[in-house]
């Protein structure tokens, strides 16, 4: 490694630091999810402020407690920084930078553990780019903000890194270290979060063709990588489901309708509940507030017949993953980045390092349609640059960005920006990716699966 290597590393992890560590520290309110994770802890911040901005410090208290059946790997990260902060907190407060610390040395490690990926295909010129690149769009406070959170995506942000490193480390020096760390990787972002969980699908994929140099670490790593998703995603509580569902329909799919009595009835359901319309799960003024009306949406609706209805009218699916990626190209959620101590406004939002995140949005912003076609147009370069064993593990990225924007866009419609994240992340990883395609290799270097 080169000290070029090394200042280019150095900037990545002064980026991330200064985001999320230095005073007015970057953090993301919380929509009411933080719960799933710090209600283990019984940790919590008066809920009036929370979503507005972004308390940097937890108090203790038994109104706090809370034990959802959630399971995620972001609950193992949750313990070691709450052990973390038992040592360095002198109010016994939670400080939320002890877990930022926990996913940026993640992140940071992922970074660290490329450098010599990179050396090994590419010279110093083609390495920095590479290199200033990652800085300028993974350091973006879409992402580091996130690492601040409770949110159970920071997980999946660190650790599709991880795995993505690894699996490159490995298929070129086979170590016994790479492997193991490619299975444990790789199985920590199958268990990140229930809407994640469909990434075990191209993940498995990617084990299993490139089988000849992953060697004994196949079998393992897609063992753990299926009982980690089944972990997760059994572990959703049945209403939260119907909440997913009841959003999608009156949310995405009845205020553009041309009948929507008639899909009402379509889906199983009174077509007299037309008059929920527009409203959410977590309205007052909707159906769940009425538990005749409860008790019935959740005896008689599923992913089946919702699954059914769009095999039955693919336009109005694509109409409705267009809208959804309408809302997500604002690229940022709503909330504040700042803690209320630090004397700014509600929802008050940070500007450093935001210019990658203010570029989609300009290109993307109210333009799903446009955001689609990019979307394919960056997978299908890829694949078309991708060459030999190569085309694969290329294969396998595009799968997991489609899967991440099916799931996104079609399985929930409320806060787009802050549930396409992942999805954000996969399509930029994608985005370097096909840079370092059209970038000169050294010559001696061989690759694939």
């Amino acid at each position: 490694m080169k000290r070029a290597d090394g200042a280019a590393f150095l900037l990545i992890a002064a980026i991330v630091v200064y985001s999320s560590m230095i005073p007015p520290v970057v953090s993301l309110g919380n929509n009411g999810d933080f719960g799933k994770i710090s209600g283990h802890f019984s940790f919590g911040y008066p809920p009036e402020q929370e979503y507005h901005y972004a308390p940097l410090k937890f108090h203790y208290e038994p109104r706090y407690n809370y034990h959802p059946s959630f399971r995620s790997t972001e609950n193992l990260l949750a313990i070691l920084a709450v052990g973390l902060s038992a040592v360095v907190s002198k109010t016994g407060e939670f400080d939320i930078r002890c877990l930022g610390a926990i996913h940026a040395a993640l992140f940071l490690l992922a970074i660290w553990l490329l450098l010599p990926v990179l050396a090994h295909f590419f010279r110093m010129p083609g390495r920095v780019a590479i290199l200033l690149v990652i800085a300028a769009v993974f350091g973006d406070v879409i992402y580091v903000s996130v690492f601040n959170s409770f949110y159970m995506d920071a997980s999946a942000l660190v650790f599709i890194p991880l795995t993505l490193v690894f699996f490159l480390r490995s298929v070129v020096w086979r170590r016994n270290a790479d492997l193991i760390g490619l299975a444990i990787s790789a199985t920590l972002t199958a268990g990140a979060k229930p809407q994640h969980a469909i990434l075990a699908l191209p993940i498995i994929l990617l084990l299993i063709s490139c089988r000849k140099r992953l060697s004994w670490v196949v079998w393992p790593a897609a063992g753990g990588v299926i009982l980690a998703a089944s972990w997760t995603t059994l572990s959703v509580p049945p209403d939260y489901r119907a909440n997913q569902w009841y959003d999608v329909i009156f949310l995405g799919l009845l205020p553009y309708s041309p009948t929507p009595a008639q899909d009402l009835a379509e889906l199983g359901l009174d077509p007299a509940y037309v008059s929920y319309s527009r409203t959410s799960a977590y309205y007052s003024t909707g159906g769940f507030a009425h538990a005749e009306f409860a008790k019935d949406f959740r005896t008689r609706m599923s992913a089946v017949p919702l699954l059914r209805f769009y095999m039955r009218h693919p336009v109005r699916t694509f109409q409705l993953l267009i809208r959804a990626l309408d809302d997500a190209g604002k690229t940022r959620p709503g909330m504040g980045n700042f803690d209320p101590a630090e004397g700014l406004p509600p929802d008050a939002q940070s500007h450093a390092f935001a210019e990658w995140s203010q570029l989609r949005q300009w290109l993307f912003a109210r333009h799903g349609l446009r955001y689609f076609w990019v979307t394919l147009a960056i997978q299908a370069l890829l694949l078309w640059r991708a060459s030999g064993d190569w085309r694969i593990a290329a294969w396998s990225l595009t799968i997991a960005v489609l899967l991440e924007a099916g799931i996104s866009g079609l399985a929930d419609a409320a806060e787009a920006p802050r549930h396409f994240t992942v999805f954000c992340q996969l399509q930029d990883i994608s985005a370097v990716a096909l840079m370092a395609g059209f970038l000169p290799r050294v010559s001696k270097t061989k690759g694939g699966c």
